[in-house]
């Protein structure tokens, strides 16, 4: 079982499998045990020191830049939003939204 954390918000969910998605988000660390909370060492920066928290900022221009256009598929847009989404429930509303109302939360002006 892989255990991720949201360092920005302490969430944690489990996986089967690892997952592409949050191993390239900044703010989700694979947890080497679960009851430790412990980040995994190919994470760290040096044992015992942990990664150093990327500006909130740098990481939302980077993913505008990577926004889908609005002819995009529903599909792009999930997985736009998805990488977007501040927490685990709000990822979990993501599923009910229409591509329209995917377009007005995560910034439809492209």
């Amino acid at each position: 079982m892989f255990v991720y954390r949201n360092s920005n918000t302490g969430d944690q969910v489990e996986y089967e499998h690892r997952s592409p998605r949050l191993d390239m988000l900044p703010n989700w660390a694979l947890l080497d045990n679960p009851e430790e909370s412990r980040v995994i060492p190919e994470q760290e920066a040096q044992v015992g020191e942990a990664l150093p928290e990327l500006p909130q900022d740098a990481f939302l221009e980077d993913a505008r830049r990577l926004r889908p256009a609005r002819s995009a598929a529903k599909a792009d847009w999930v997985a736009y939003a998805r990488a977007l989404a501040k927490d685990s429930a709000e990822e979990s509303e993501i599923d009910g939204l229409t591509k329209e109302q995917l377009i007005d939360t995560y910034g439809g002006d492209s």
